[in-house]
C-alpha cells in the first residue's frame, strides 16, 4: 500500500482531503488483475452514474436562474462534485496498485485522470460563474460530460466485455468490484 505521503499531490483546486487508508480495497497488500478489472468496473459504473445524475439535473435547471430551483441546484452539486471524489479515489488505488500490476490501464490511469480533473475543474467553473442556467451552458456542460466518458472509454470496453461473463466471473473479481463499489459510495 503507497503512504499518503507517496501519493502524488493533485493540482486539483477541489483535492479532497479524504485519507487514502479510508479505502478497505487499498488495505490490501496487493491485488491481482482479476481483483483490478472488478475495480475498473466499479469505477466505470460510479462515474457513469455521476456524470448521468448531473446531467439529469443540468437538463431539469436548463433555462432557470441560479437560487430558482434549489433541490435541483443541490442535487447537481452533489453529483458534480461526486464525480470528483470517484475520479480522486480511482486515483487512490491507480497510484497504490498500478505499478505493480503492469496493466494498460493502470499504466495509463494518470494521464486519463488528469485530463478529467481538469475538464471536470473547467465545466465546475462555468457553472459557477454562470447567473443562469442558459441552454448554451448546459448544453456545453453536457458536451464535456460526453468527453469525459470517451477518455474512459478503454476502462469501458473492459468492463463491458467482463460483465458478458456473467455469473462465470471470479470470486475475486466479484468481490473486488464490491469492496470498491462501496469505497466509491462512501461521503
Amino acid at each position: 500500500m503507497a503512504s499518503a505521503s507517496s501519493r502524488p499531490k493533485s493540482s486539483a483546486c477541489w483535492a479532497s482531503t479524504w485519507l487514502e487508508d479510508r479505502l478497505r480495497i487499498t488495505r490490501y497488500p496487493s491485488i491481482s488483475t482479476e481483483q483490478f478489472l472488478g475495480c475498473v468496473a466499479a469505477f466505470v459504473d460510479s462515474f457513469t452514474g455521476e456524470l448521468n445524475a448531473a446531467a439529469a439535473a443540468l437538463r431539469r435547471l436548463e433555462g432557470k436562474s441560479k437560487g430558482s430551483a434549489f433541490a435541483y441546484e443541490m442535487t447537481l452539486d452533489n453529483h458534480r462534485y461526486g464525480a470528483l471524489i470517484v475520479l480522486d479515489r480511482w486515483s487512490t488505488l491507480t497510484t497504490a496498485f498500478g505499478p505493480h500490476l503492469g496493466h494498460p490501464i493502470a499504466d495509463s490511469a494518470r494521464g486519463r485522470i488528469e485530463s478529467a480533473e481538469q475538464v471536470l475543474g473547467r465545466v465546475n467553473q462555468v457553472i459557477d460563474a454562470s447567473g443562469q442556467y442558459a441552454t448554451e451552458m448546459v448544453e456545453a456542460c453536457l458536451m464535456a460530460f460526453q468527453s469525459l466518458s470517451a477518455t474512459f472509454g478503454e476502462e469501458r470496453a473492459t468492463a463491458e466485455q467482463n460483465a458478458k461473463l456473467g455469473p462465470m466471473l471470479s470470486e475475486d473479481y466479484t468481490s473486488a468490484r464490491r469492496i470498491f463499489l462501496e469505497d466509491l459510495a462512501a461521503r
